[in-house]
């Protein structure tokens, strides 16, 4: 009997240290949590399909990005690290615009004489990548909107969406660009 006793405390100094181990590495690992920068955000649609609303890992909201332009204002704002690493992502959360009832004729149908009766657009979600940028370029977020659901995402310096040399360019009206 002597012996098991002896032996079980001898186990529970040997487990001892190792979760005492694991709560020292638990200690250091959330005491080394990366530097963030709360930034503003702004959508860039290249599509000829309004987006609503989107938001950027479940926070904020911006409302009516239209279609081909977009980029004009910030809002408040989404959280980055200070300094870019691989593995880092962005889930952008959107719905697109709705589009109103229409009758026989093509005319607007109104449900109470007051408001249109509107279909509203599809909730749509993906998560994609961040590329690299520097610390010293961490200024706004920027969401791009392109055909088929495709998303990118941009940590963007001082350059706006609007300027000749920010890539992706800005979006073109095809309808406009027509001669």
């Amino acid at each position: 009997m002597k012996l098991i006793f002896i032996s079980s405390i001898s186990m529970v100094r040997r487990l001892g240290k190792q979760f005492a181990l694991l709560g020292l590495l638990l200690m250091l690992l959330t005491g080394c949590e990366e530097e963030k920068e709360a930034i503003p955000y702004l959508g860039i649609n290249h599509t000829g399909k309004g987006v609503a609303a989107f938001a950027i890992n479940g926070e904020g909201g911006i409302l009516n990005v239209p279609p081909y332009g977009g980029g004009g204002k910030e809002v408040c704002c989404v959280n980055v690290p200070k300094t870019w690493r691989p593995g880092l992502v962005a889930k952008i959360d959107w719905q697109e615009s709705g589009r109103y009832v229409r009758d026989d004729r093509g005319d607007i149908v109104r449900e109470d004489g007051l408001r249109y009766s509107v279909i509203e657009g599809a909730l749509k979600s993906k998560t994609v990548p961040i590329p690299e940028y520097k610390p010293d370029e961490v200024m706004h977020f920027d969401v791009h909107f392109f055909a088929n659901d495709v998303i990118q995402v941009k940590v963007a310096g001082l350059m706006m969406p609007t300027h000749p040399d920010y890539r992706p360019s800005y979006p073109v009206n095809p309808e406009r660009a027509k001669p």
